[in-house]
């Protein structure tokens, strides 16, 4: 089965509205690898940036771009990359299926 546009768009949907439930999360003092700055500093405005850039038609070569936010679960923001977070789960996923499978 393939990968398509609208496949990557939804994945990029579904990232947005987990973010909105961790930020609630958040705001009620639960628990949570993700800051408040990180999600709406770096993860909302990277997938928002995404969604723009399908919407023009201009997303850059599979190869000159990584999804910026998974690279920062390890290389910068230093999260349990075993957990089982969604956020944890999805952004690497997505930045897999953009590299490797996205048509």
């Amino acid at each position: 089965m393939s990968y398509s546009t609208k496949d990557f768009i939804d994945d990029i949907k579904e990232i947005l509205a987990i973010c909105k439930e961790e930020l609630r999360d958040i705001s009620k003092g639960k628990p949570n690898q993700a800051t408040k700055e990180q999600i709406e500093g770096t993860i909302i405005p990277e997938m928002n940036n995404l969604l723009e850039m399908i919407q023009k038609n201009e997303m850059p070569p599979k190869d000159q771009r990584w999804i910026l936010s998974a690279a920062y679960i390890t290389r910068g923001w230093n999260w349990d990359i075993w957990s089982e977070d969604r956020l944890t789960t999805k952004l690497p996923q997505l930045d897999d299926k953009y590299r490797y499978e996205l048509e």
